[in-house]
């Protein structure tokens, strides 16, 4: 980890003295401003390096009426003082820009504004907003240089524009280009508090409240949070229930493995819980020797210094640019698939369903659903067949385009709502139909429904568009979608390649006895 971008003040100088990452993607940003981001854009590629990025930048004149002259871009920034504007309704004007900016590319837009507060809420798909204030607290009154704005072009001070630059490179920006973390795995002793509870006892110990409020954050943002320490877990659960100036409850941790076992094969075990990659959790631990021994997991690392919850609070892929309805249901859903498994050990496909009354929900472009399909899009790796990556900009196109369409499945049952579990985007061309997208989130794998709820999916996409019943699935073998293509080798009789189009004949009728299935057209 690269302190120097992670401590209070920022230094310039230091953060110019790093050495240079090799970017993964280089992508463009297009800036509109009514003020001066040059200086923060000359140190904003050393921040962005971290998460494998790296930007060039394009852009307008300086313009207080936004105006906008249509730019080719990845992303665009509109980066404007609220003080220079004496209208009272500023947050209006401000909206109506960003959103016919978004119409108008069809690209991300973010909107950082600097000055007072106001309420942007902001609608248009791919299209946010943050005040840069919010990031700058700790600087007081050094956060402005009104004197130096003459020549600078902005009232922001040298210390201002570095902390801009770190939130815009470690948090918004990523956001927009790199997948999301999905679980943060936290040892205890000297990292959640200081002291070790089996030496030192429950009353001696510090809480790191400042971390433990940090990650209670991400709790509430959608985040897997486990534990995974070398302790008896019986101490564990007393410590939490006798401690209550913890910020963290036990109940806030989805999985745990405490026990004396090798924190790497813990880690894998809580990856296997989860059904998720380990390279979309991260870890986070005092002892550098285990830092060392979990690398090989594939997982994400960082040493719990003394700044850590100021690390955590920038980390990039721990920020969500827009909370789902599905984000407050993930950990009660992956709790209750330890019934789930058990039930499915000792019955029958359809006794399955019916003991857990399984509910599915097939919806036909709703746009609703805009901002949970995209984020599905986005983030699945285990169960996806193009790795498409889909925007919120791109899904709503597809939903009004009569040659296309997108169906998404809702599923609960007894045990609790899973939320949207799998979406498919297809087209259809001469009566063809062609699979340009199939996504199941990890979480749904496995309840034995795979079989029968995605030949009922393509059967509703058959009908919505009036196609044939021979179609063709495209798919493209990335580094962790093995569990798909096998399944669409069974499904098809055909072996899958390092991409290919499998066909498949659609059935006139798909066996969902023991579902309650609804569909909304």
């Amino acid at each position: 980890m690269c302190d120097a971008l992670f401590t209070f003040p920022l230094n310039r100088l230091n953060l110019l003295k790093l050495p240079e990452q090799k970017a993964e993607k280089k992508i463009k940003i297009a800036v509109y401003r009514n003020h001066s981001f040059e200086m923060t854009a000359g140190i904003l590629n050393v921040f962005l390096r971290f998460s494998g990025l790296e930007a060039s930048f394009d852009y307008s004149d300086y313009d207080d009426s936004l105006n906008f002259r249509t730019i080719e871009a990845d992303l665009h920034l509109i980066w404007v003082d609220i003080e220079r504007y004496k209208t009272s309704d500023i947050a209006a004007f401000l909206k109506e820009r960003a959103e016919t900016l978004s119409a108008k590319t069809q690209k991300p837009v973010l909107l950082a504004y600097t000055g007072r507060s106001v309420d942007l809420s902001l609608t248009a798909a791919d299209c946010f907003s943050f005040r840069v204030d919010d990031w700058l607290a700790e600087l007081g009154d050094q956060a402005y240089d009104e004197a130096k704005e003459a020549y600078s072009g902005t009232r922001l001070s040298n210390k201002a524009v570095l902390e801009a630059a770190r939130v815009l490179g470690l948090k918004y920006i990523p956001a927009f280009f790199k997948t999301p973390l999905k679980a943060v795995v936290l040892d205890l002793d000297n990292t959640l508090y200081k002291g070790i509870l089996g030496e030192d006892g429950v009353d001696a110990l510090i809480p790191d409240n400042a971390l433990q409020s940090e990650i209670k954050k991400l709790k509430k943002d959608g985040f897997f949070l486990c534990l995974c320490s070398k302790n008896e877990e019986e101490d564990v659960r007393k410590m939490f229930e006798k401690r209550t100036d913890f910020v963290l409850k036990m109940e806030d941790f989805t999985a745990v493995q405490i026990n004396w076992q090798s924190k790497a094969d813990n880690i894998l075990k809580l990856a296997k819980t989860l059904n998720i990659g380990t390279d979309a959790m991260l870890f986070i631990d005092d002892n550098p020797a285990e830092i060392e021994n979990v690398r090989p997991t594939g997982v994400k690392t960082l040493l719990a210094k003394e700044n850590i919850a100021r690390v955590v609070s920038y980390y990039p892929g721990l920020m969500k640019l827009r909370s789902s309805a599905e984000d407050a249901l993930r950990a009660k859903d992956v709790q209750a698939n330890a019934a789930r498994m058990e039930l499915a050990k000792t019955l029958s496909r359809e006794e399955y369903f019916q003991k857990l009354g399984i509910k599915l929900v097939y919806s036909v472009n709703d746009e609703t659903q805009i901002p949970r399909v995209a984020e599905l899009f986005g983030k699945t790796n285990q169960f996806i067949l193009g790795y498409k990556r889909y925007k919120e900009t791109d899904v709503r196109s597809f939903m009004r385009d009569n040659g296309k369409c997108v169906i998404t499945i809702h599923m609960s049952d007894s045990l609790s709502d899973s939320g949207i579990i799998a979406i498919l985007a297809a087209h259809a061309e001469n009566g063809v139909l062609t699979v340009d997208e199939l996504t199941v989130s990890c979480r749904a794998l496995g309840r034995n429904l795979e079989d029968v709820m995605l030949p009922e999916l393509f059967r509703l996409a058959q009908r919505h568009l009036n196609a044939k019943k021979q179609m063709e699935i495209p798919y493209l073998k990335g580094e962790r979608n093995m569990p798909a293509l096998k399944w669409l080798a069974a499904l098809t009789g055909t072996e899958t390649d390092e991409r290919g189009t499998a066909v498949y004949e659609i059935p006139e009728h798909v066996d969902l006895s023991g579902l309650t299935v609804e569909v909304r057209e």
